[in-house]
This record gives structure tokens, C-alpha cells and sequence, in this order.
């Protein structure tokens, strides 16, 4: 294992390796004639990324976050997740499940809020088993406005004259 740490050659590669989605993209288009050791590419990487590192996220751009369409239960969770474990101060455990759950939309936000969950795990258990009662129908997906009955009442007032 020794002779692997001084072969740039393969340290260049696993770099590339270790690269996935938008920094994967980013360095195959990246002009490798500049890259001759292992520090270059190292350098070029923190150029690139550095605002990563300095724009660290807190507790509102959680609750800002939002599940993507195309995105499962399951993805948002452990995006929500990555993107939790990076806010400094750690999130005690209960402060990340109100911010969790408040991430969600109807029909979600309404038993979410409704549920006791203590534990982050459980509250990911409960948002599958919503996605699963709503898909089997026997809850209806409300984004459909609802209205009150007492909306539709016609209140009368006395005039002014007969007071």
C-alpha cells in the first residue's frame, strides 16, 4: 500500500473516483494539461468549491428546503439529512425533527405535526407511511382548497336607521 501513496498517476484517478454528479461533470470537462501532480487537481477542486465550505448551511435554509417531484421520500430524506449534519451547532434531535417536518406541504405538514415522533428515524417512518396511505387512497391528497360551511352563511346586520 506504501508504493500507492507516491503514484500520482493513481492518486489522480481515485480522485476521479471519489467524484459524482456535478463535480464529476465539472472534471471531465476540466483541461487536464494543466494537471501534472496530484496537488493541482487538488487546488483546481478547492477553487471550484470553496464556496461549499464557506457557505456553510443553518437552521432556516432547512426549513427552506423543499421536496423536488421527481425526488422519492426516501432522497429528500437523506439529502435533507447530509445537508443537517452540516449546520453548526449540531441540531439536537428534536429541534431537527420540527425542522423536518415543517419542510412539508399538505398533505404531509397536517399528520406530521400531528404525530409524537422523538426520533428522527421515526418521523422518517411515519412521512413513508403517509406517501403509502395517500397512494392506496385512503387519504385524499389535499391540495384542493377547503372551505368551512359558516363560510357560506349570509350574515345580516341591522341597518344604521333602526338603531
Amino acid at each position: 500500500m506504501v508504493e500507492v501513496v507516491y503514484d500520482e498517476k493513481l492518486l489522480i484517478h481515485f480522485f476521479q473516483d471519489s467524484l459524482s454528479d456535478v463535480s464529476f461533470t465539472w472534471y471531465m470537462r476540466m483541461d487536464n494539461t494543466k494537471i501534472k501532480k496530484l496537488k493541482d487537481l487538488v487546488d483546481a477542486f478547492i477553487r471550484q468549491y470553496k464556496f461549499d465550505m464557506d457557505v456553510a448551511p443553518d437552521r432556516s435554509s432547512l426549513q427552506a428546503m423543499e421536496k423536488d417531484n421527481k425526488e422519492s421520500i426516501k432522497e429528500y430524506t437523506q439529502r435533507w439529512r447530509e445537508t443537517a449534519a452540516r449546520v453548526d451547532p449540531p441540531l439536537l434531535e428534536k429541534e431537527m425533527i420540527n425542522l423536518f417536518v415543517n419542510t412539508f406541504k399538505a398533505p404531509y405538514f397536517e399528520y406530521l405535526v400531528e404525530s409524537f415522533a422523538q426520533y428522527f428515524y421515526d418521523l422518517v417512518t411515519i412521512v413513508e407511511m403517509i406517501k403509502q396511505v395517500i397512494r392506496l387512497g385512503r387519504v385524499a391528497d389535499s391540495t384542493e382548497k377547503k372551505t368551512f360551511p359558516f363560510f357560506d352563511l349570509q350574515l345580516k346586520f341591522p341597518e344604521r336607521d333602526s338603531l
